[in-house]
């Protein structure tokens, strides 16, 4: 059994070894700050450190760290994010750590893929760290898919503003 599968109270022979975590941040908003294009944003940086602050406070291990910088959380074709899903399949990953459950994707249809069926058919466990989304915990199933369907919501009104202000533009000349 890997630790991953196991409760916080549980005893663990000295045999076990850590999760392999993974960290994955996303952003699809272009940030300002950056100095050079291919620099990482704040935001991408301050998940990370968020995310290894809570690894390292519970002394699992760092297995990756997976970005996808200006990538929308609606995309399937992040390549960073695939790399995690091929990681994660392949047993390399544990539990999967994100700053929420919208930084994994915005997506419903992707949420209920791999949050309820591919990560526990792959004994991944993931993580939501602000939104309080954590697979391990089937107590808030019903709160991740209101959540997933909110993500999505916001997701598809950001686009609809989008294309609305667009169309005022065109028409204005």
């Amino acid at each position: 059994m890997r630790q991953a599968d196991c409760g916080e109270g549980d005893n663990l022979s000295s045999s076990v070894t850590k999760p392999r975590t993974a960290i994955y941040a996303r952003l699809s908003d272009e940030d300002k700050n950056k100095a050079k294009q291919t620099d990482p944003s704040e935001s991408i940086k301050n998940q990370i450190a968020l995310a290894t602050e809570y690894i390292r406070a519970r002394d699992w291990s760092i297995a990756g760290i997976y970005t996808d910088d200006d990538w929308s959380g609606l995309d399937r074709e992040r390549p960073e994010f695939n790399r995690l899903l091929r990681d994660c399949e392949q047993g390399l990953i544990d539990i999967v750590i994100c700053k929420d459950m919208s930084r994994f994707t915005r997506d419903k249809m992707v949420t209920e893929e791999y949050l309820e069926t591919r990560f526990p058919e792959w004994r991944v466990r993931f993580i939501g760290l602000t939104d309080g989304s954590d697979t391990a915990d089937k107590a808030n199933k019903k709160s991740r898919e209101i959540n997933a369907l909110v993500n999505q919501w916001y997701a598809e009104d950001i686009s609809n503003k989008v294309r609305a202000a667009f169309q005022a533009k065109r028409q204005q000349g």
